[in-house]
């Protein structure tokens, strides 16, 4: 009995002193990294993984530069069926976003929090700039911050986040190319008729129009006619 209650005792202690195994929630920017030029749109995805956590919602709090970025909307996952407390304030360079679980179904896994889409200003200065996450990792009773918060405990076990470091260049946005039309199988693609040019209108000898055996035909037609003109002549 004293030997059980000590294995109890020590099993205890341990799930009070080792939560890292439940507590190793993540918040990352995909793209975390990337070039993006002056007057182009981009979007950033906001990932989410509750490492086995059963969740009842995500809160993410994303500060930017607004004199270089303009988040223009939030397009809401699918991770959870509520977003009550989506925010942009373009005035600070902040964001809120607030997704929540349903009653009966609680989000566990990875998957898309929401989808943020900027603009880079037309007189952003060029260069490093980041987009980083408001979370304090050593205060997990603070709720002003990112976190993820589990069923049924509303303990926050956001345990790290990706920032997004980006450079703000002066290229262009990108080119659309249209894509080749695809023929069915089997068939054939035929060039479109070409116009001939003056090489293929001259003959190599440069006297006249044609292929050589159209210069000949020319020849004998002419020859002719110049017998037929002797033959008038001579009735006359």
């Amino acid at each position: 009995m004293k030997k059980y209650l000590i294995s109890l005792l020590a099993f205890s202690f341990l799930s009070l002193a080792l939560p890292g195994a439940v507590l190793a929630s993540t918040l990352s920017l995909s793209p975390a990294t990337g070039t993006f030029n002056r007057s182009c749109p981009f979007a950033l995805d906001i990932a989410v993984n509750t490492a086995g956590a059963q969740t009842d919602g995500t809160d993410a709090i994303l500060f930017y530069d607004a004199s270089r970025f303009t988040a223009q909307s939030i397009t809401n996952g699918a991770i959870y069926p509520d977003f009550p407390g989506n925010n942009i304030d373009s005035a600070s360079g902040k964001i809120t976003i607030s997704g929540l679980a349903s009653v009966s179904t609680p989000f566990s896994g990875t998957g898309i929090l929401a989808t943020i889409n900027f603009i880079v200003t037309d007189t952003s200065s060029t260069g490093a700039t980041q987009i980083t996450f408001d979370f304090d990792p050593n205060n997990k009773a603070k709720t002003t911050d990112s976190n993820v918060v589990e069923r049924g405990t509303v303990v926050d076990t956001l345990n790290s986040v990706v920032n997004g470091n980006y450079t703000i260049g002066t290229g262009t946005c990108g080119s659309v190319v249209s894509p080749v039309p695809k023929l069915p199988q089997g068939a054939v693609s035929t060039p479109a008729a070409q116009p001939k040019t003056i090489d293929q209108l001259v003959d190599r000898t440069g006297k006249g129009p044609g292929t050589p055996q159209l210069t000949f035909t020319l020849a004998i037609i002419g020859s002719v006619l110049t017998v037929l003109g002797i033959l008038g002549l001579a009735l006359l």
